[in-house]
């Protein structure tokens, strides 16, 4: 009877594994004796459900021939005779060889269910080499959400021609016009709207900067050579180009520029 979800009761540990089990679990007593031919029915039902449920109760096994002090407190006068114990205290017993069918039942009119495990983790993504392409981008996108343009560029310069990133990489690096432009928050329209989005966006508010991006173009949209439209292209890389919810900015944004 080795299980973590069946033990052996007797007076002495009653007070723990009934008791003070109940008030976390449910415990299901079996009272039984090795010469009753019932129990040897029911008790490997009893035992194989314990396994199933999986923790949803503790089966608590009575040997009434050595434990008759715990058969008289429980009014036993039959066996195989089971008793759910929840909260410290009875609520609910049966008597006789019940087959599994009934047991479950009488577990789910108590409202036990069997416990449902926990799909296992998914595995851990590979390592992404740091000086390879993608290891690149994907650093060149954190120094750019710190404002680092200098590491950036660095980094996206690294990424050769036949790589699939190549041309994400050149409308990022665009981008970093923005991050080196010198703009007034009190200057014209345009450039004032430029300069908050670019706060908005190092203070980590990306659909803010994309806000004030298309608020600038709408004042302007020949600012600075397009400087705005460069400046979107960036926020979408940060985004990631293939996000949906781009959609609605794309379609803006191609709304003021034509």
């Amino acid at each position: 009877m080795p299980s973590t979800h069946v033990r052996e009761v007797t007076a002495a540990t009653f007070q723990k594994d009934v008791v003070e089990q109940s008030m976390t679990r449910p415990v299901l007593l079996d009272f039984w004796a090795a010469w009753c031919g019932p129990c040897r029915t029911l008790g490997p039902v009893l035992e194989s459900l314990a396994e199933a449920y999986a923790g949803a109760f503790v089966l608590g096994k009575v040997d009434t021939e050595r434990e008759q002090d715990l058969a008289y407190a429980f009014g036993v006068q039959g066996i195989p005779f089971c008793v759910l114990v929840d909260g410290g205290r009875p609520v609910d017993a049966f008597q006789g060889a019940l087959p599994e069918a009934e047991v479950r039942k009488f577990l789910e009119r108590n409202g036990i269910e069997p416990m449902v495990a926990a799909p296992p983790p998914p595995p851990a993504p590979a390592a992404v080499d740091p000086a390879s392409p993608a290891g690149r981008y994907a650093r060149a996108l954190a120094a750019v959400r710190a404002g680092d343009a200098a590491t950036a560029r660095t980094l996206l310069d690294g990424i050769p021609e036949e790589d699939e990133r190549h041309a994400a990489a050149g409308r990022l690096r665009g981008g970093l016009a923005w991050f080196e432009a010198a703009l007034a928050p009190s200057g014209p329209p345009a450039e004032a709207a430029l300069a908050a989005a670019r706060a908005r966006l190092l203070a980590g508010d990306l659909q803010g900067a994309m806000d004030g991006v298309l608020t600038s173009v709408a004042a302007d949209r020949n600012f600075r050579g397009g400087l705005a439209r460069q400046a979107m292209l960036l926020c979408f890389a940060l985004v990631g180009e293939d996000d949906e919810r781009l959609d609605d900015y794309r379609r803006r944004l191609a709304t003021l520029l034509y």
